[in-house]
């Protein structure tokens, strides 16, 4: 038995008794079942959790629904599955009710939950009867929270029709090769023939964050290799051939390279807070407007396949291309603004939680918790030991004695900043439920495969064992 669905140790438990199909079944069951109860009774004693929400499609074409929870036990953080549930038609009144009868029926109180992360979906997020919605109605002191992984792909998104054409183009050059298996074969062959540091190209899909970076990166990497491969089969090559184009989808290759790089750094769940979110977004502002500087001032080293074409090819960038690329990274920096702008200003004035020890007192609190923060700001041995990357850590070990401004800290702190587990999640139920497993109800074996709590396999069957013989 491999240990697909659960750990080596469970395995091990489970390989030491004869076992049929069925047993199998019942044996994973039941340890599910204990980790979810391990997993309520924790939330359950936490004064605040959050939720992260998140729908896809598994194998089978069907909708699943999956909700992870952050929630504080023995004085950290912590973050586990609650629930994957199959629905049919993905309203907003259909997944609050999955969400909402699951709340209820497990005894958790939604007065505690003081936040949700969802993307930008109009059933998750609308204005009117969305989830969000009616979440914030059951506890209006929650904090809705868009995925800063969904915003910055919607901000990398637009581009102006030049760009978009050959981005377009680009895509079609990858699919004509990479769709057709005997196309595909023959490239392989030439590539390896030439001795080649990749011998396919990758194929583009939009629902990946980090898909068009590493297609266009890779298509430039083998240009050559395809201009060769396509002499004489399709007009695509011409494309190929043109400076002008080139120049582009150098440039494309590299602004979506740093794109990506943004985005694997917002991906962290536990140590990334939205304030360390928030200093990552305004740096990369900050780039942005350095490279428009750099290339009005033709130095181009900030793009560096695009230098590279530049100077193995002795081109001039004519004024209408660089103008282009100046404008596009004015736009990104404009989106970018738009999408984290305004929250990014709400938080300021909460700026003491990731700085406790400045002067500037804040007016968002009550008396009562600018009193402790003053009494906090003077401690000399706090001040010592405070480290900015264990924020939440720190106003956890504060709790007792500041109860009031851990209050205020932790429910900005605690929410997810991302869907980023929940993406985790999905990618953990493809590798359950497949083409050959798809029958399979995925919710108790996605659950041993991604949950954080330890499960106890031998108490587990010693357990189930006493119910079925009461006798022994």
């Amino acid at each position: 038995m491999r240990p697909t669905m659960f750990g080596e140790k469970e395995v091990k438990e489970i390989e030491r008794i004869p076992l049929s199909n069925n047993t199998v079944a019942r044996r994973i069951d039941e340890m599910a079942e204990w980790a979810e109860d391990e997993l309520i009774r924790r939330v359950a004693c936490s004064k605040y959790y959050t939720l992260q929400l998140d729908e896809s499609t598994d194998v089978q074409g069907l909708s699943q629904l999956l909700a992870f929870v952050r929630y504080i036990w023995q004085n950290d953080t912590h973050e586990d599955i609650l629930f994957c549930k199959p629905i049919s038609r993905g309203t907003a009144e259909e997944i609050f009710n999955a969400i909402d009868s699951y709340i209820k029926e497990k005894g958790l109180q939604w007065k505690n939950c003081f936040g949700i992360c969802t993307d930008g979906a109009r059933a998750m997020c609308g204005k009117n009867s969305s989830v969000v919605t009616r979440v914030l109605k059951q506890s209006p002191c929650a904090l809705w929270t868009h995925c800063s992984l969904h915003r910055e792909a919607l901000v990398s998104k637009a581009l102006p029709n030049d760009f978009k054409t050959v981005l377009n183009t680009a895509v079609k050059i990858v699919n004509y090769i990479k769709t057709k298996p005997l196309q595909a074969r023959l490239f392989q062959k030439l590539c390896e023939e030439m001795g080649s540091l990749h011998t396919s190209l990758l194929l583009h899909t939009e629902v990946r964050w980090l898909s068009r970076g590493k297609v266009l990166t890779r298509l430039v990497e083998l240009r050559n290799e395809v201009t060769i491969y396509l002499e004489g089969k399709t007009e695509y090559i011409e494309c190929l051939l043109d400076k002008e184009f080139t120049l582009k989808l150098t440039y494309l290759a590299d602004i979506f390279s740093k794109l990506n790089e943004l985005n694997l750094h917002l991906q962290g769940s536990n140590e990334s807070d939205i304030f360390a979110v928030h200093d990552r977004i305004r740096a990369f502002m900050k780039k942005l407007m350095l490279w428009k500087s750099c290339i009005e001032d033709g130095k181009y080293d900030c793009f560096e396949t695009l230098e590279t074409f530049i100077i193995e090819n002795q081109v001039q960038p004519k004024t209408n291309i660089l103008s282009a690329i100046s404008t596009l990274l004015s736009l990104l920096k404009n989106n970018f603004d738009a999408y984290f702008g305004e929250e990014m200003k709400k938080l300021d004035s909460l700026n003491w939680i990731c700085n406790p020890f400045q002067d500037r007192l804040p007016s968002s609190i009550s008396t009562k918790a600018t009193e402790e923060l003053i009494d906090l700001s003077e401690d000399t041995s706090l001040k010592n030991s405070f480290n900015r990357k264990q924020l939440t850590k720190f106003w956890l070990s504060v709790a007792g004695n500041y109860p009031c401004l851990f209050d205020e800290a932790i429910k900005v702190l605690l929410p997810f900043s991302t869907s980023y587990v929940c993406e985790a999640g999905f990618s953990a139920m493809i590798s359950i439920k497949t083409k050959y497993r798809n029958k399979l109800d995925v919710s108790n074996s996605l659950r041993l495969k991604v949950t954080k709590i330890e499960v106890d396999a031998k108490a587990v069957m010693t357990k189930n064992r006493k119910q079925i013989h009461p006798s022994h």
